[in-house]
């Protein structure tokens, strides 16, 4: 009897840490922060989980840059860069493995890959 016992409450604690871990990863999109400096796009590469929504978060922190813009073909999206203040895009879901990004001179850019 106290084998049933133990055995269920060690199964009961092993569910409850399952549905914790669940919740972890459904608290919300991943930010992938994405600064402008002197030097272009930092960093230059960004990986996030294949198939998950993310937000892109972008700061012009430089005048001296051509990029006061960022285009993203694959969404269609063509954002000015204020400087130093966040610009906020949001990513669905499978949109694409490699989504590509580039200054509105078409000078400098970037990737974010799904890995």
């Amino acid at each position: 009897m106290k084998f049933t016992l133990l055995t269920l409450a060690l199964s009961t604690l092993a569910v409850a840490a399952g549905c914790h871990g669940e919740r972890n990863t459904a608290a919300g999109p991943q930010e992938v922060q994405i600064a402008v400096t002197d030097g272009g796009f930092e960093p230059a590469r960004a990986d996030v989980p294949r198939g998950q929504a993310f937000t892109l978060v972008v700061t012009r922190k430089t005048d001296q840059t051509c990029a006061k813009e960022i285009l993203i073909p694959a969404l269609n999206a063509r954002r000015a860069l204020p400087l130093n203040q966040a610009v906020r895009i949001s990513v669905p879901a499978g949109v694409a493995d490699t989504l590509n990004y580039i200054c509105g001179m078409h000078m400098l850019g970037g990737t974010i890959a799904a890995k």
